[in-house]
């Protein structure tokens, strides 16, 4: 979505996005000006906003409400992946030095992985592969932040994310990390998403 935080079209496009939790990248023009001329390429030369180009590679621009829901419908209709959010939530019992407020975490099925987003930055990942004794599971071989990320919750932030993305899409999960093994046997909540 290419769009501005004074647009009014754009804080509800982006308001209904996170309300049906569809992930989204989100381009600000004000803070990427280089950006714009994207934005009037796919417009014809009209400047308005918000741009929202699909993964089909279409676009709508200041598409209503009902507009959005007609083409999420259309992508899925058509095998085109709506990657879906979790919210991340917080844990009062862990502080997190340095958190700047809750993360997004996102299945990216491309590289087949789950990842935190703070602000549009991949700052964790659990990278997964499909489970060959169990269609409707996962393994989770690995989990990383990145360096300058480190020491802030974050693996722990994208573990909690994780599990509630799988939970809403019946699926388990083996974790062969470490660290994700060691999370989900300090949670209790979340064992009963483990595959033996």
């Amino acid at each position: 979505m290419y769009g501005a935080d004074w647009c009014g079209d754009c804080r509800r496009a982006k308001a209904f996005f996170d309300e049906h939790h569809v992930a989204y990248d989100y381009v600000d023009l004000v803070e990427n000006p280089d950006e714009t001329e994207r934005v009037l390429e796919r417009n014809n030369g009209v400047k308005k906003i918000p741009v929202i180009v699909f993964s089909d590679d279409s676009h709508l621009v200041e598409p209503s409400n009902d507009a959005l829901a007609a083409k999420l419908d259309e992508l899925v209709a058509a095998g085109h992946p709506v990657e879906t959010v979790a919210q991340a939530s917080p844990d009062p019992e862990r502080p997190r030095p340095g958190s700047t407020g809750r993360g997004a975490v996102v299945e990216n099925q491309t590289l087949q992985r789950f990842e935190l987003l703070h602000h549009g930055e991949v700052v964790s990942f659990a990278s997964y592969r499909p489970n060959p004794a169990d269609a409707q599971s996962i393994v989770i071989p690995h989990v990383e932040t990145a360096p300058q990320h480190r020491g802030n919750g974050y693996a722990a932030e994208l573990m909690d994310g994780t599990l509630d993305l799988l939970r809403s899409s019946d699926r388990t999960v083996v974790p062969r990390c470490p660290f994700a093994a060691g999370h989900i046997r300090d949670n209790p909540e979340h064992h009963d998403l483990v595959t033996v």
